[in-house]
């Protein structure tokens, strides 16, 4: 359904550098996502791949589209902040 069809060789490069360097999970996979959609992948496709719905997936590229790398990326969110487990 929803596919990126573009993407400038500076943006692969880009989202090639999120999907293995970033300290989140989440912006790692929406940036996996959006790579394997340029390549093809349908979204429902990309939810099995991911384990999420394929509303979620259809989110991922959307933000993509509107606001580029940064749509990628958490938003702020309220409230306390995760408490990290100590091994």
């Amino acid at each position: 359904m929803t596919l990126i069809k573009e993407l400038t060789a500076e943006e692969k490069i880009t989202l090639e550098h999120m999907k293995k360097g970033h300290p989140g999970h989440t912006p790692r996979m929406r940036a996996h996502a959006v790579l394997l959609s340029n390549a093809g992948f349908e979204a429902q496709e990309l939810s099995d791949i991911f384990g999420v719905c394929k509303q979620t997936t259809i989110a991922w590229l959307k933000s993509w589209t509107k606001d580029g790398i940064c749509g990628l990326l958490d938003k702020p969110r309220s409230g306390r902040p995760r408490k990290e487990k100590i091994a």
